[in-house]
């Protein structure tokens, strides 16, 4: 991929805003972006040649670099200089799995929880959960890591640069903690249920993610046709107030989203990309130590999806995965 020949391309067409290491942030040539010029800034260019693809999320609209700078010129012979033939090749692969966001990943097989097995791993929820949730109607739970790994084809565990997991931490797993399978099946994240063990987290990495973004689990809200998420970083502050509903918004939010990460910006981008969301209001369920100019931060870089943002703190612990939820709103982020 040619870059500065794509990016004078963006600039000659008055297109081009900035770029950051992953892309080439421009206005939509499909939708012409925002009526405010202030807000523009909506389609993605990607700089990676294995993926080079432009995504708008302002109009949801999806193409190859190729048929942009097509579009853009009205010249196949310019498209050529800035795509090869083998990179357009990938780039018809990779559109194909922006319009089909399941064929991103393989979709992995999460055994069935028996009533009777399991027993302090279902107390463990129960607990965590107030046991106002029942354990199948927790979306990806994994309590039998071996069958998980053996139904997938998963070969993990053992000795070798190869291997992801020891058998003393599969031998750990399997006895002490439960597993949250991610939203696009990239990732188990591992909580311990034993406060003993030397680990009390443990993030296994499944399969590449074609598109890169970031994974995240997730929880299904009340209102399909609602734009409103809760971020989080960890599960449980998400199952937390899911069960608790202490903000009153349960009836009326899209999705409950974890990125067990501090990276809010990734999350919001990735839960935007695979909801087609745009213009979404975005409530944050905040640690007790976070500094508030990061959310200041993250809602100037996000501002142009973001149409109403609240963070809210829980005065009876450090998160939202303490009982009794008691919420406020986190200090001097009263957006």
């Amino acid at each position: 991929m040619n870059l500065e020949k794509l990016v004078a391309i963006l600039k000659q067409n008055k297109l081009y805003i900035k770029e950051t290491s992953k892309n080439v942030i421009v206005r939509c040539p499909v939708c012409n972006d925002h009526p405010n010029p202030k807000k523009w800034g909506h389609m993605y260019v990607s700089k990676d040649p294995s993926i080079p693809t432009a995504h708008c999320f302002y109009c949801n609209c999806g193409l190859t670099i190729s048929n942009l700078i097509r579009k853009l010129t009205g010249s196949s012979a310019t498209a050529n200089e800035v795509i090869s033939a083998d990179e357009e090749k990938k780039a018809q692969t990779s559109q194909s799995k922006i319009r089909k966001f399941k064929e991103r990943t393989r979709q992995l097989k999460v055994p069935a929880i028996g009533f009777e097995s399991f027993l302090n791993k279902r107390l463990y929820i129960k607990r965590r959960t107030l046991n106002k949730i029942e354990i199948t109607d927790i979306p990806n739970l994994v309590f039998d890591f071996g069958e998980f790994f053996r139904i997938n084809g998963l070969n993990l565990v053992g000795a070798g640069d190869d291997k992801i997991l020891s058998n003393q931490e599969f031998d750990l797993l399997s006895t002490y903690f439960v597993g949250f399978l991610s939203h696009n099946h990239t990732t188990l994240y591992c909580r311990c249920i034993e406060p003993t063990v030397w680990f009390q987290f443990k993030k296994i990495s499944l399969q590449p993610d074609s598109l890169s973004l970031l994974d995240y689990w997730s929880i299904p809200g009340g209102n399909i046709d609602s734009g409103t998420v809760v971020l989080s970083e960890g599960n449980f502050d998400i199952l937390g107030e899911y069960v608790s509903d202490s903000l009153k918004l349960k009836g009326n939010v899209l999705c409950y989203a974890s990125g067990n990460s501090f990276s809010y910006s990734s999350l919001l981008k990735s839960v935007c990309f695979n909801e087609n969301l745009y213009k979404c209001n975005v409530t944050i369920l905040s640690d007790n130590d976070k500094k508030p100019e990061w959310y200041r931060k993250f809602k100037k870089e996000n501002s142009h999806i973001i149409k109403k943002l609240e963070i809210w703190g829980n005065k009876t612990g450090k998160d939202f995965g303490v009982f009794p939820v008691v919420p406020y709103v986190y200090k001097d982020t009263n957006f």
